[in-house]
């Protein structure tokens, strides 16, 4: 973890529509997308339990899913396994790193601007209709950066994921080379639109 004042790095803003000269803050009472996914999604299948819908069929004669429950299924396992990891990961920052910027209440952030570019290019492959800005931030506040240890969503158990979660959180002094992601709270202003996709 590290201190920054007036350090710029840039993010794939989606749907925020943000402004040259706009300030933010990013402390433990912000909700970020992170958090919105975390505690808002719900795990059914036609309005029911996804295990429930999926024995209702096992029980019919003739049962048969179509293609679309098949999504919709795999898209609900995908959306556990996020919401347990990241749990795991607010759960282990909580007892043993508080000092460290949560998940579900920071920015995230990238250390250049042709990461951003690549990443933008892949959020618009994978949330097709949304608005999408690579923005230059200048940050005031505390960075978490991780990238030797990333924590992947591998279907892995609560303890497993705990586990991972405490080699994340030990990460020190990475390499700018290595970053994958850097979390910050603190106040923000936006300085430069890089690029825009509506």
């Amino acid at each position: 973890m590290e201190r920054v004042k007036d350090k710029i790095y840039y993010q794939v803003a989606t749907d925020r529509d943000y402004k040259v000269g706009q300030k933010l803050v990013f402390d433990r009472n912000t909700i970020n997308g992170q958090y919105r996914k975390v505690m808002m999604t719900k795990f059914l299948l036609e309005g029911k339990r996804a295990s429930d819908f999926i024995y209702s069929e096992i029980n019919k004669k003739f049962a048969k899913l179509k293609k679309d429950e098949l999504y919709d299924l795999a898209h609900i396992l995908d959306d556990y396994d996020f919401t347990l990891r990241e749990l795991a990961l607010e759960f282990v920052r909580e007892k043993e790193f508080p000092d460290k910027p949560s998940r579900l209440h920071c920015l995230y952030l990238s250390n250049n601007k042709d990461t951003s570019l690549s990443n933008l290019n892949d959020f618009v492959k994978s949330k097709k209709g949304k608005q999408f800005q690579v923005v230059a931030i200048k940050l005031n506040g505390t960075i978490f950066k991780a990238g030797e240890v990333t924590i992947a969503r591998q279907g892995e158990s609560m303890s497993t994921y705990i586990e991972q979660a405490r080699a994340y959180w030990s990460q020190n002094n990475i390499d700018d080379n290595k970053i994958k992601e850097i979390l910050f709270e603190g106040t923000a202003e936006i300085v430069e639109i890089i690029k825009e996709i509506k």
